[in-house]
């Protein structure tokens, strides 16, 4: 399960365009989305929304176009699957970007969920893909010492600790 929040609060008193009314100081969007997802092949099965707050109902009409989501697999070419599916007047921009975001941790976390130790202190390596990771930040940057050594360790596929 990721799960991804957006909050954008006004801290002033101003008026909403989008409804034609003025508001106090508060929140603006509150966005939670939740994605269940299969490992190792990073496959939405379930989609999720709520839409705790937004600055007009109308917004509310896209809660579920998360749906769209299912089946999807998070790899190379996500990102425009998400915009195809959600993008412009399918979607919500700010859900979409908290989508997107949500796809890199997806990502991340799966490494952390094989990285547990286990009764047996194995660690299992996933299938995976590690162009997903290759040069998505500095970190793991192609000629950096991370991708170097998770290379080395995907080839041997199982880690004992010591």
């Amino acid at each position: 399960m990721v799960e991804g929040k957006l909050r954008d609060d006004r801290l002033f008193p101003s008026f909403v365009f989008s409804s034609g009314k003025s508001m106090e100081p508060g929140a603006i969007h509150d966005i939670i989305v939740r994605l269940t997802i299969s490992l190792p092949r990073l496959l939405i099965e379930k989609a999720e929304a709520d839409m705790r707050h937004v600055p007009s109902n109308i917004c509310r009409e896209l809660v579920d176009s998360v749906e769209r989501l299912v089946g999807l697999e998070i790899k190379h070419g996500f990102t425009q699957n998400v915009i195809d599916s959600m993008g412009g007047i399918r979607g919500c921009i700010h859900m979409n970007n908290l989508i997107l975001a949500m796809g890199s941790a997806a990502v991340q976390g799966q490494w952390a969920y094989y990285s547990r130790k286990r009764e047996d202190s194995a660690i299992k390596m996933p299938e995976f893909d590690p162009s997903l990771v290759v040069n998505s930040c500095w970190l793991w940057r192609e000629d950096g010492d991370n991708i170097k050594r998770m290379m080395e360790i995907l080839k041997k596929k199982e880690i004992n600790e010591g």
